[in-house]
């Protein structure tokens, strides 16, 4: 190498150390600049701390009393705190029924379907009736009204499962109500 590149890479490193020590001189100075000003704070409470005390005595049993009554006594606190309850009540109730209403509404909208479907065969039962003789008529009849009975007991065995199932929940609810007391 020759003599002038040597020298500008000294140059280059001592610019590079002086640098380095520069970065590092801040957070030692901020260090120790901390560190003196909470001593100063230690050695000279005597003098600060008696006031300090008196003045948060002060705010503590005059203004922050004053403070509370006149905001969380308010009407319009006590009506945001009120819907808060309320809204949190509602949240965590157990009361509201999610799943059962959905079954009740699907239980309910086959029996319109069927009462419908019902309706439509009886009305073609008396066009059939009124198109052939009152014997193949009647056989008619009694068929849908055998059918009719097969649909009802099958209703009525999703209701009672329906209603034993709520039942069921009731209780699993109460149970975990005393055991969330203990």
């Amino acid at each position: 190498m020759d003599p002038i590149s040597i020298e500008k890479l000294s140059a280059m490193n001592k610019y590079s150390k002086s640098r380095r020590q520069q970065q590092q001189l801040v957070p030692t100075l901020t260090l120790y600049m901390v560190a003196t000003f909470v001593l100063c704070l230690l050695l000279t409470s005597p003098l600060w701390f008696p006031k300090l005390w008196s003045f948060l005595g002060f705010f503590m049993l005059t203004t922050l009393p004053d403070l509370v009554t006149t905001f969380l006594l308010s009407p319009k606190c006590l009506f945001v705190v009120g819907n808060l309850i309320v809204a949190f009540l509602v949240g965590e109730s157990r009361l509201a029924p999610k799943r059962e209403l959905s079954l009740v509404n699907e239980i309910h909208e086959e029996h319109v379907k069927r009462n419908t479907a019902a309706t439509i065969a009886k009305v073609e039962t008396a066009m059939v009736v009124a198109d052939h003789s009152a014997f193949v008529g009647a056989m008619e009849v009694r068929e849908e009204v055998k059918e009719e009975k097969g649909e009802e007991e099958e209703l009525h065995k999703r209701v009672e499962d329906f209603i034993a199932r709520v039942k069921k929940q009731r209780k699993l609810e109460a149970k975990s109500f005393f055991d969330a007391d203990r």
